[in-house]
């Protein structure tokens, strides 16, 4: 069995201190499913090894997965999510590479 390491985005805090605190809650749980399992969600793309994970019903998280990391991009409003990881996946290659 791998052995993820969850890695964050610089601006992911950003996103976390705009969410409630139930979401907050329901986030901190889907990470850890993320840990053990992150490819089992479904594969966005535009992004290679980009995965979404609803949070809610219009919250969703973006994670890359890079080697054994997986890196949290965003997570937001849906149509906001989807806008600014593409941004974030290509900053964070460019400092990776």
């Amino acid at each position: 069995m791998t052995e993820w390491e969850i890695k964050e985005h610089p601006d992911f805090f950003k996103d976390l201190d705009r969410l409630s605190t139930k979401d907050l809650e329901i986030f901190y749980k889907k990470k850890n499913k993320i840990k053990e399992s992150p490819e089992r969600q479904k594969h966005l793309s535009g992004g290679e090894n980009c995965y979404r994970e609803p949070i809610t019903e219009n919250i969703r998280l973006i994670y890359w997965i890079e080697g054994k990391a997986v890196w949290l991009l965003t997570i937001g409003k849906h149509k906001e999510a989807y806008k600014e990881y593409l941004k974030r996946l290509y900053s964070l290659r460019a400092k990776i590479k």
